[in-house]
């Protein structure tokens, strides 16, 4: 029966937000774009998350070996925290192994939501970029910020036409923001319980040392 009741008082220390927090930074890596972008039909096709960069035109990719570079780069990192992450909210259940549990969880429960921060900014700072260009360009466009729909009137020659302009976050922005705050959660987690495990300790240590005590005055007596 002890066994047992440890072993359940042991998955009850289980950080279990950081648990699926971990776990998902692993996978997020692999899971698509966060935002796109798209003028025209296909003139082109942006498909942004901190892990991928797609730039389309026309069909045709275009790549840059510093921008995959970076891309894998953060993949690893990101991937690297999330087993910090998944490591800390295991050894928390047990209590030797609490203070490195409190350390891995401290220093990578809280990276992801800095880089979906950081990644809206990036995205803010892009349709500035763009209707800049448009507007030195003399395109008589407006560019949304973050998400939405517009539209410019574009004249070749004797042909006129509308061109759409289409952006907007994805689902997987969504989990991301989400995976996040799970995150952030699991921080918190991490210190729930704390000060009532150490006070069990005190007063196991007074226990302790109650039942030494008669002991020690029966020697005394000799």
């Amino acid at each position: 029966m002890n066994g047992q009741d440890q072993a359940g008082g042991g998955l009850d220390r289980l950080n279990y937000p950081g648990l699926l927090a971990g776990i998902a930074l692993v996978i997020l890596p692999f899971l698509g774009a966060w935002w796109t972008f798209s003028l025209g039909t296909d003139a082109l096709v942006i498909a942004l998350s901190p892990f991928e960069v797609l730039v389309t035109s026309f069909g045709k990719e275009i790549t840059s070996p510093l921008i995959t570079s970076l891309n894998i780069a953060l993949k690893l990192v990101m991937i690297y925290y999330g087993v910090l992450l998944i490591a800390g909210s295991i050894l928390r259940a047990q209590e030797e192994r609490r203070s490195l549990s409190d350390i891995l969880v401290r220093a990578s429960a809280r990276k992801f939501l800095w880089l979906v921060i950081l990644f809206v900014v990036s995205v803010a700072i892009a349709d500035f970029a763009i209707n800049e260009a448009f507007s030195r360009m003399g395109v008589p466009a407006q560019v949304p910020y973050f998400f939405g729909k517009s539209a410019f009137a574009l004249q070749v020659g004797p042909v006129a036409m509308t061109v759409p302009v289409i952006q907007g976050f994805t689902l997987m922005f969504g989990i991301a923001v989400l995976v996040a705050l799970i995150a952030l959660a699991a921080s918190y987690y991490q210190d729930r319980g704390t000060t009532g495990a150490r006070r069990v300790e005190e007063g196991n240590q007074a226990v302790s040392a109650g039942e030494k005590a008669p002991g020690e005055t029966e020697s005394q007596g000799r």
